[in-house]
């Protein structure tokens, strides 16, 4: 009986004589050390009971108008409106509560006016990296629910300027090694808004898709990003799909899938990170893709039409860029059964030049020129800080093309030799000696920095090759060993790389 009046004259107190708002300082301090997110609060506080039968007695608590002024572990002062915040929870937890500690409770928040710019700066991202002026009103809004090990938001919607992010949050494990669960989508999401033009780059949206995951490393997490129309570096990507699973230790992403240019993209990703030490695997896949409308966008040529297939594979590893350069390897593919250079039109020269006509640039120069392209095949092996393919050939308005070289990622010079080949008398006669031989055979060679390389016929091997075509014998740059030394090379990182996914996939399971 003396309890029970306790208690009823505690609740008389608590609804008649308390009032939160003399208490806004100690509520602040206590958010504090169970966040580490300091607030000021400005706005009312209220506190009101409720009983929920087979439940028992709730307290609700409301706070308006509170102001975030910094972030534990983050140096520079920080800025966001909490606007609203409902929290209902037992009112038997309350003493748990008031120590800091995660209770059984739910309710809804609003923050308006986040500003993402101050806490990426004081997270170490430079400030002229991006428009700041993008993500410096930032607006949130969702409902949470606590327990004594977990976190979750739901129902949640950010605003970044033109993005909306949906989704949910959950954290669990809060007592041991917490496990992150996510879902999250965006209708759109345009990178090109909001990194500044000096430093946009045509490779920009195949960093991010393949680097961004590195975010989860030193986590257990699980889950997927969607985003209905992604742009970056000029991409323009549909239907992206990220998955993320992080064991702690490793991060995979897996498959990312996307729709592009009219073909189709997946990535893989692995990645296991060791203070600064780097162990990287990615691998990548293109198919079908309208490869001229691709490079146009990426504002590096818009002379090439075309479908094709690319995939790469690339590992590497290290602390810094010079060593992770000097470790990486590497193969890539490209396949092009047909496509187009626009400008000219290297058919319609070789047919004047039959009839013994003199070309007119009218005919087979011009925008409305150009050359059919066929059967393009190339493989790059990267390793030993080279890029080097050996085995491109491809069929160029009735000149066969064959290639053969390396580019230096040290210095960044490339030494490139290429070799046309044409087999039509009637043409061949109607050239200037020594072009005019048993067949046309013309070998160029393009070096210097990969940036701004110069082209040159190679005459020495002009000769050579013109000797020996007149003895009958074959003209040839390529290696007859290059596919099946790069087809090695391939399956011994495919098998890496799927050891590494399976160990993340079960790496999570077991957390």
């Amino acid at each position: 009986m003396a309890l029970a009046a306790g208690i009823a004259a505690l609740l008389i107190w608590l609804t008649v004589f308390f009032d939160p708002n003399d208490y806004r300082e100690h509520i602040a301090d206590g958010i504090s050390e169970a966040t580490g997110l300091h607030f000021t609060i400005e706005g009312p506080v209220r506190l009101s009971l409720r009983f929920e039968p087979g439940e028992g007695l709730f307290a609700e608590a409301t706070v308006e108008n509170a102001w975030l002024r910094a972030v534990e572990g983050i140096e520079t002062p920080q800025h966001a409106q909490l606007s609203h915040l409902r929290f209902s929870f037992p009112l038997t937890q309350s003493t748990q509560l008031a120590g800091g500690r995660l209770i059984d409770g739910t309710g809804q928040f609003r923050i308006s006016d986040l500003d993402l710019s101050a806490m990426a700066v004081g997270l170490g991202l430079d400030p002229a990296s991006f428009n700041g002026s993008m993500v410096d009103s930032v607006l949130a809004y969702g409902s949470f629910e606590t327990g004594e090990t977990f976190f979750s938001l739901t129902d949640l919607e950010i605003g970044i300027f033109e993005t909306e992010v949906t989704g949910h949050v959950h954290l669990e494990g809060l007592d041991q090694l917490p496990h992150l669960d996510f879902s999250l989508a965006a209708s759109t999401l345009n990178l090109d808004e909001i990194v500044p033009d000096a430093l946009r780059g045509p490779t920009d949206a195949f960093e991010w898709l393949s680097l961004s995951p590195l975010m989860a490393l030193g986590v257990v997490a699980q889950g997927s990003l969607t985003i209905g129309t992604f742009q970056s570096g000029g991409l323009v990507f549909k239907d992206l799909t990220v998955p993320i699973a992080a064991d702690g230790k490793q991060v995979a992403a897996s498959p990312v899938t996307a729709s592009l240019y009219d073909g189709a993209m997946r990535i893989d990703t692995v990645a296991h990170g060791d203070g600064e030490n780097l162990d990287f695997i990615t691998r990548q896949r293109f198919t079908g893709v309208s490869a001229g409308r691709m490079l146009k966008d990426m504002q590096l040529t818009g002379m090439l039409h075309g479908r094709a297939d690319l995939e790469a594979i690339v590992a590497f590893s290290g602390a810094d860029y010079p060593e992770r350069l000097r470790s990486a390897e590497g193969v890539a593919t490209l396949k092009a059964r047909e496509g187009q250079i626009r400008g000219f039109d290297v058919a319609s020269l070789l047919s004047q030049l039959s009839q013994g006509d003199l070309p007119s640039s009218g005919e087979w120069l011009g925008e409305g020129a150009y050359t059919v392209l066929e059967d393009v095949n190339a493989t790059l092996v990267l390793g030993d800080t080279h890029l080097m393919n050996d085995n491109l050939v491809f069929r160029a308005g009735g000149v066969d093309v064959t290639g053969r070289g390396k580019l230096n990622l040290e210095n960044e010079l490339v030494d490139y030799r290429l070799l046309l080949e044409l087999d039509q008398p009637d043409v061949v006669r109607m050239l200037p000696p020594p072009l005019n031989a048993v067949g046309l055979i013309l070998p160029l060679r393009v070096s210097g920095r990969w940036d701004n390389p110069g082209i040159m016929i190679d005459m020495p091997t002009l000769i050579q090759m013109q000797i020996q075509r007149a003895m009958g014998a074959k003209s040839a740059l390529g290696s007859p060993d290059a596919d099946a030394q790069a087809e090695r090379a391939r399956q011994v990182l495919e098998a890496e790389l799927g050891k590494r996914l399976d160990s993340v996939v079960n790496g999570v399971a077991a957390q």
